[in-house]
């Protein structure tokens, strides 16, 4: 790299890169490199270059952009490079805040990042450009192709960029397949503008056809007017058009330019299409255009939604899917269209906190048209009235533009490219959201079949309707090679509940019942698999619930509004304990309890059915593990006697249990005593020996919160000798560190 550099007469590097200068130990094997001298920074100097500028440790966008931004504007005020680093770290260190996932900000203390490796002063020798040079940049900046085709700027997809540039550079072309929304064409755009500013083109030439249909004479002339002058261009028009093609071609793999042809689903016209088609003599003509240049210095990048098998000789295998946008550039756009549209800053900020904004930013997935369209609609109504509209497909989700700005027309588009039979099956997908697991289609299409309404649907073509969704960028894998988990374009839900609004009631209603019933056996199995004593599947189940959540919340809010099972809600009660996210888990108990208390009183009551008590008890172990212990008291004490009116004596035992904890973390130790005792005279009655030791546990850590050492020993050596006796030695080892700490 070293080497490269030099040869190029670049006498300085300055990456930008985390931990780029970080010293690394090798644990005193210095036989191959020095323990001082291990950062790429260091090696580079090592290599022969005069200077280098590396981190330290890992560094943020923000970091670096502000860093970057001080470091280049001192150096072209002729500032020597250590004095212009020295200039980056103040600035660095005057303003500490710095954006991370979710729209946070911390303060950091990352002025330090920056290392500076010298061997020589370096003078850069910069001096004003002379008239020449003037007029020749000036003319180029006026006809310079310049990106300003987002409404909220450019964001995220380093890289997606990375990767692209990589790719071509290996092959030469490549397919940017992608749902409608993806922000294809904005990338192809934004490239347009990027690769002329790096030097990695000497021109990009766009053809969208979404606004046109370009012949390949079309594209011919385009492209020879901007590479030749006007007497070589006069030339050109005079000789015949194979002569032209044969000069261009061979100018174009001789020379790197960029050739992007874009909407490419467009040209082939299918269904509904705009009408920017072109006959298939004319598409062979570019193909084979575009198979002459492939291979030489000029890169061709396609973009379409659908896979273009008519230009598969032209990209191979090259295709690349582009998904929705990372994490943090989803959370920097959500930022930018809530500042336009929501201007008072208070009530962005709670919009912001509120946990049913992360559940639409989860469902919306990052693709950048559904952000600015949905979350344009907070300017009127609040985060729940949005997502209340988006299941009932009744929220503003259209703007007036081409099929590349109104992501309903996005959709419309592929889903009319569907056969009649795909459109039909596939609105049995409206109640999903985000994930549909493949595999599991025919089990859903089963619990369909058993309603009157879709009892002569040709399910048998289920598969191929999905198939033919994936070939129109409506679903896609989420993982590459994984055919079976697929993600959904994040309106495509919504497109098919407005045709589904079409059908009747009675069609609406069994595709509700059967998708709850699908997922009310979902649920128990991937609890069945969290509860698994088999770590492999406790995580198969939490990635299951990962990616289905939003569908099994669904079903469980149709379970709720029919008053019926909540069994869905233990299932993500468990996964938000196994992930740990106990705010989460209090967020949703509260949305239950609030809807359930509304159920029949003999529902709560019936001994045959434990939903009520069991969703008390989540409830209440919710908001004793996030300390609201009078909050927790109220509900075991309402759990209590729903039991009691049940006639259900054994189980008031671990209630009885639970209240005795609360009663001692509010230092109520004689309320506490009370409980354990009224819990392990049950647990003796029904000769629950094992049962027993918890709570002879707890009573041992009651007796040492009051002083008395002696009854504490007591009762937890009670608790060791029946955790031994039943050979729980998980148990044993905490009762023993408790007895050890008695001791000392």
């Amino acid at each position: 790299m070293a080497q490269r550099l030099q040869g190029r007469g670049i006498p300085v590097c300055i990456l930008n890169a985390c931990q780029s200068g970080k010293q690394v130990s090798t644990n005193g094997e210095t036989d191959s490199i020095d323990d001082r001298e291990t950062s790429l920074g260091a090696r580079l100097m090592d290599a022969g270059m005069q200077m280098v500028v590396a981190m330290g440790y890992s560094v943020t966008v923000d970091a670096a952009k502000l860093l970057m931004q001080r470091v280049y504007g001192e150096l072209f005020a002729g500032t020597a490079l250590p004095a212009a680093v020295r200039s980056g770290r103040r600035e660095l260190f005057d303003d500490k805040a710095r954006r991370v996932y979710f729209n946070q900000q911390v303060d950091l203390e990352d002025w330090l990042l920056p290392v500076v490796y010298g061997n020589e002063t370096v003078d850069f020798r910069l001096r004003d450009m002379t008239f020449a040079e003037t007029d020749e940049y000036y003319a180029r900046q006026a006809t310079a192709y310049r990106f300003a085709g987002a409404t909220y700027g450019f964001v995220g997809r380093d890289l997606d960029i990375l990767k692209l540039e990589k790719a071509l550079l290996r092959q030469g072309a490549v397919l940017v397949q992608g749902m409608g929304g993806t922000g294809k064409t904005t990338l192809l755009r934004y490239l347009q503008e990027w690769w002329v500013q790096t030097n990695f083109v000497e021109g990009v030439f766009y053809f969208g056809y979404d606004t046109k249909a370009w012949t390949l004479e079309q594209m011919i002339f385009t492209i020879a007017a901007s590479i030749f002058a006007d007497g070589e261009m006069r030339q050109f028009q005079a000789m015949r058009l194979e002569a032209q093609l044969g000069k261009l071609v061979q100018v174009l793999r001789s020379r790197r330019f960029g050739l992007m042809l874009d909407n490419l689903e467009s040209l082939t016209g299918q269904a509904l299409a705009i009408q920017n088609t072109l006959p298939e003599s004319e598409q062979s003509r570019i193909r084979d255009f575009l198979e002459r240049i492939v291979g030489g210095k000029t890169i061709v990048l396609l973009g379409s939604r659908s896979r273009e098998a008519w230009l598969k000789s032209v990209y191979r295998e090259n295709r690349y899917e582009l998904r929705g946008l990372d994490q943090e550039a989803r959370s920097q756009l959500a930022k930018l269209v809530l500042e336009r549209h929501v201007t008072d800053a208070t009530k962005r900020k709670a919009m912001l906190a509120d946990q049913k904004f992360e559940r639409l930013m989860r469902m919306l997935a990052g693709y950048p048209l559904a952000i600015e369209v949905v979350l344009a609609n907070l300017a009127r109504q609040s985060v729940a009235q949005v997502l209340a509209g988006l299941d009932a497909a009744n929220v503003g989700l259209d703007r007036a533009g081409s099929k590349t700005e109104s992501i309903l027309k996005c959709v419309e588009y592929s889903h009319s490219n569907l056969s009649a039979e795909a459109q039909n099956l596939l609105l049995c997908l409206a109640p999903f959201s985000g994930f549909i697991d493949r595999s599991n289609l025919g089990n859903y299409a089963e619990e369909l079949q058993k309603l009157e309404p879709f009892q002569d649907y040709p399910f048998e073509q289920f598969d191929a309707a999905v198939q033919e969704a994936i070939d129109w960028g409506l679903l896609a894998p989420i993982f590459e090679g994984m055919q079976q988990s697929l993600s959904i374009q994040p309106v495509f839900p919504y497109f098919l509940k407005t045709k589904l609004a079409q059908q009747d009631e009675t069609t609406r209603e069994a595709l509700r019942d059967g998708f709850k019933n699908h997922y009310l056996g979902l649920a128990g199995y991937y609890n069945q698999l969290m509860k698994s004593k088999d770590a492999q599947e406790r995580q198969l189940g939490i990635f299951f619930c990962k990616l289905e959540y939003e569908n099994l919340y669904s079903a469980l809010q149709i379970c709720l509004e029919q008053q019926e099972s909540i069994s869905i809600f233990g299932c993500l009660d468990k996964y938000f304990k196994l992930i740990q996210d106990v705010k989460s888990a209090l967020a949703l108990a509260e949305e239950v309890f609030q809807m359930i208390e509304h159920y029949p009183q003999q529902w709560k009551v019936d001994a045959e059915n434990r939903d009520y008590v069991v969703t008390l008890n989540l409830i209440a172990n919710c908001y004793l593990q996030t300390q609201q212990y009078k909050q927790a008291r109220q509900i075991y004490l309402q759990e209590l006697s729903a039991k009691q009116a049940m006639g259900d004596r054994y189980s008031q035992a671990s209630t009885y249990h639970q209240l005795g904890r609360v009663a001692q973390e509010l230092r109520e130790y004689e309320e506490a005593r009370a409980n354990y005792q009224q819990a392990l005279q049950i647990k003796v009655e029904f000769n629950d020996r094992y049962s027993q030791a918890s709570t002879y546990g707890q009573l041992g850590l009651l007796a040492e919160a009051e002083g008395n050492a002696s009854e504490a020993r007591a009762c937890l050596q009670t608790a060791m000798d029946i955790f031994t006796e039943f050979g729980d030695e998980y148990s044993m080892t905490i009762a023993q560190h408790n007895l050890d700490r008695l001791s000392d």
